[in-house]
Formats: structure tokens, sequence, C-alpha cells
């Protein structure tokens, strides 16, 4: 579990009044002498940050290092407003503090990355290091590939006692390569060794790291607004990695491929693509007012459950996925064979599309309204139902978000909520990020209980004000904060169904508990 920083602090700093500008911090109010406002910036080695404050009285803004120490007092005794700047000697989140007694502004309105040298060397393993040298020597790739070919991508190497050295490799392509996914933040890009057929990229990552990925070569040149598009249509699995996700998965630009490393822990259960549910399914298509569509929800009954027996139910969110690619019901039957949570209807709930994914799961109104008003006495209809205490809302990424939204509106259904790399970065369009952790610490605590998860390699910017597994941190934070009973888990994952499907077998496993009078499962 992620160990919680000072909580009353980051309680402060959202809690505070503060006002933002579209993309940069700044904050206003007033303060006490007995207590302190802080914000939080997440910052890389030598970004140079400038702003400006203003005072009215014996007020201070100071910065404080990741480790928690005062670094510095940045403010000056000038009521017309005065410049400041600092340069973060290291990575981190880093405070802005305001201390003492009277009113301030302050803005950012700059930070500057470092600007790296045009011929830096990216890091490499010894096995790149040493073809570096044949090739020079003249020697062909061919052997390289052969050895790529036997011992599999991507290519591990031991770095230190905590850490591996990783290397993927791609072969032949004209223009470029792209790594998607794993530890890579968004789409980082392979780099050419000499001017062989050899593309290559490495990273220091924790060894019990475990990840899905894929890789797109010869990404076209095309206009901004298509560039997304063109990434999508040439992302594809590793061809010299035989491990997938889904294991079925038909060709190369279907799945992704999948690395564990040898201290990754074991999967929660061990299941394969040719495990089917034993229980039985009934899908039907919902019509909603309030979405203005429709979409298909899958019911399933688990293996050797009768109906009328019952008592708890799990709603999951982008519901085609969960059953192709996490197979979340062979979960749920092997979590119950094994007496690690009481037999539990599951309720797969499929988006109409990608566009209406986005534009439904994060906060807002309608989507609430569809599930009190349309989804919930639907499924009554159909005989599945169960107390808000014994409901599990849950969902991933967008449906992380969605969970917690809707546990914190409609407790009164959903009584257990489960988000898997939620994405509490967002904000609605035109305002700041993390809209839902502001609300929630401005509000009274919800009777719910939350799981919540979220992996390192999740710390790329979100195009707001923090990362997501930043985000989460926060969240998780303003909870316990404000009395909720919460769990956050952070392991060495990305932002894929490896994590999530194992992380939904701890949330579960979590939230319902074992079933009374069960007895330890295989899988303890």
């Amino acid at each position: 579990m992620w160990r919680t920083r000072a909580v009353a602090a980051v309680l402060a700093a959202m809690t505070a009044g503060t006002a933002w500008t579209a993309t940069l911090p700044s904050a206003q109010g007033q303060i006490q002498a007995h207590e302190h406002h802080e914000r939080i910036l997440s910052l890389q080695q030598d970004d140079f940050v400038q702003g400006r404050w203003r005072q009215s009285g014996a007020v201070a803004l100071e910065l404080l290092g990741p480790d928690g120490k005062r670094i510095r007092r940045l403010s000056q005794d000038e009521d017309d407003g005065s410049p400041f700047g600092f340069v973060a000697r290291s990575a981190g989140e880093y405070r802005l503090r305001v201390a003492g007694q009277g009113s301030y502004e302050w803005q950012l309105t700059s930070i500057s990355a470092p600007q790296a040298p045009e011929q830096a060397e990216p890091i490499q393993g010894e096995v790149i290091r040493q073809w570096a040298l044949r090739l020079r020597a003249g020697e062909s790739s061919d052997r390289f590939w052969d050895y790529v070919e036997r011992v599999g991508s991507p290519l591990v190497e031991r770095y230190s006692a905590t850490h591996d050295r990783i290397t993927f490799v791609w072969r032949g392509a004209r223009d470029n390569v792209r790594i998607h996914g794993g530890p890579a933040s968004y789409n980082d890009r392979m780099r050419r060794l000499g001017d062989s057929d050899i593309w290559y990229i490495s990273y220091d990552v924790p060894r019990d790291a475990r990840f899905s990925y894929r890789v797109a070569a010869d990404v076209p040149h095309v206009r901004p607004a298509e560039r997304r598009a063109a990434l999508r249509a040439t992302l594809q699995r590793d061809p010299y990695n035989a491990r997938l996700i889904p294991e079925d998965s038909a060709d190369l630009f279907e799945g992704g491929s999948v690395l564990r490393l040898p201290q990754a822990p074991a999967p929660q259960v061990q299941a394969s693509a040719a495990d089917q549910p034993q229980g039985q399914w009934r899908s039907g298509r919902l019509s909603s007012k309030a979405l203005g569509n429709e979409r298909d929800i899958h019911i399933y009954q688990p293996a050797g459950s009768q109906a009328a027996d019952l008592r708890h139910l799990l709603i999951l969110f982008d519901g085609r996925e969960y059953r192709e690619i996490a197979n979340a019901p062979v979960l749920v039957d092997a979590l119950i064979e094994q007496g690690r949570i009481p037999p539990a209807w599951v309720v797969l709930v499929d988006n109409p599309g990608s566009a209406a994914r986005s534009r439904e799961l994060p906060p807002n109104d309608a989507y609430i309204e569809f599930l009190r008003m349309e989804l919930m006495p639907w499924l009554a209809a159909h005989g599945v139902a169960a107390a808000a205490g014994d409901t599990v809302i849950a969902g991933s990424s967008y449906g992380g978000l969605a969970a917690l939204h809707a546990g914190w509106r409609l407790p009164q259904y959903f009584g257990n909520v489960l988000s898997l790399s939620g994405s509490y970065w967002w904000g609605p369009s035109g305002e700041r990020g993390q809209w839902l952790t502001r609300r929630i610490a401005d509000a009274p605590a919800a009777p719910v209980k939350v799981y919540m998860s979220a992996g390192i390699f999740e710390n790329s910017g979100s195009g707001l004000d923090v990362s997501l597994v930043q985000a989460n941190r926060h969240l998780y934070d303003v909870l316990r904060a404000r009395g909720y009973d919460v769990r956050y888990d952070e392991s060495s994952t990305g932002h894929d169904y490896v994590a999530w499907r194992d992380a939904l077998a701890l949330g579960l496993e979590h939230l319902l508990g074992r079933p009374a009078g069960a007895e330890a499962g295989r899988g303890e």
C-alpha cells in the first residue's frame, strides 16, 4: 500500500480558496496565523519555474522540496507584485507553501524544461553495447537477431539489486519506431543502432515489474490532428515475444505483448484463454433516455450458484474488454471456488463506442441518471439486485473515475467502489484537473468503502496539472482525511489489463471479503 503523506496538509491544499489559469497554477486567498496553504508541483530535474507574488500583510511564500524540507523563501515583501523563480534540482513533488496572516496571490508564469543535448546517448544494455562494437567491426546483425529469436524480447539484464535493464528491439524500420505502454509514458521513440536494422530503447525498471506493451513502426508523418489515428493504425505486438494478452489474439495487430520480470507477483488467478466461464449468461439491450443511446448489458450467474441465493453484485464498466481481455467471469468463478469471495452476480456494461465512452464515463449528471433511473431498475426487473453494502461498482481508467463518482453520488446503490488506475487527473473543459477530488474534499464523507490501485509507470503528464499516479495518491490522501474506509495499492505496473486483472481480484477480495465459514483457498 502506498504510504499516506501529510493528510491534513494535502486536504488544506485541496480546499483552500484558489483560482487557476487554463494552463499554469495560481492561487489567492486569505490566511490566518494558525494555518498554511499548500500546492503541489510535480517537476522534473532542472525544471526552471518562474512566477509572480503579491501580498497584503505578513504573508510569505516558501518552497519545500520532495523530502518535505524547506528549501527557501520565494516571496519578497512588496505589495505591488514581485517575481520569483527557482530550479528543481531533482525530480519530484515540490510544494509552494503560504504561511503568515493576511491576503496573498501567486501565479506561475512559466515552467521551462531543460533542453537535452542533441547528441545525448540513451541508456544501453550490455548486449546493445557489445553489438555496437561488432557492427562497427563489420559484422552482420543476423546473429543478433538469431539471439533475440532464441531468448525473446524484450532483452532483460540485471542492473542492480532492485532493478533490471530491459531493452525493447525492432527489426528493419525505415524511419521511426515507437514503444507504447509498459514503462513508456507516451510513445517513446526507439533509436537506431548505427545504420543497421536494429532499433532499440532501454529502461531501468523494478525487478517486480509486469505490464503489456505494443510497438509502432514507421508511423506516417501527418498533420497534428491525425497523429493519434496514425499511431493507432500502426501499433502491433512484439513479434519476438510469445506472451500475449489476450492469449488468443488472432494477428499481430490485436492485443498486446506481456512482460513479467522474475520477481513480479504471480497472477492472482491462473487462467488461460482456453478457460471459459462455466456459469450462465443473459444479455439484453438497454435503451437510455438520459444518454440518448443504447447499449448491451451482460449478466453472468457464477458456476454452481442459484439465482435466489446470490446476495452480492459486481457491476463493471467497459464490459466488452472485461469479457474479452480480462476474462472477468472466469476470474470471479475462480475467486468464488477458492473461497476468497462470496458468490456474486457479475454485470458487464458495454459502451456504445469509444466517443460515447469518453463523453459518458467522466463525471456528469446524465450518466448518474442512467445508473439510478435506468440500469438499476432494469437489473432489478431481471432479478439481479443486492444491498448497497454488498454491491461493488468497478472500472479502470475513465471507468475507475466513473465508479467512484457513482459511489459518491449514489451510495444508496453502490456501497463499494473498485477503482483501477482511475483518471482522477480529469477536469471538465475549461476547468482545472482533479475535479472529483476537489468535490470530495469539500463534501461530507459518503458511506462507501473504496479500493484503489495504480501503477508507477502511469507517471506521464495528463495535459493538466498531475499525472495519473500522482492524482491517485492525492485522492487517497483526501479520502483518508475525510474519514473514508479506503485502501490504495501501488505497484510496478502500467495502464493495462495485466495490472487491472490482478487488482480486480485483490479489490474484490478486500471489498467483499471471505464468505462466512470459508476456508483459505488455493490462491492464498
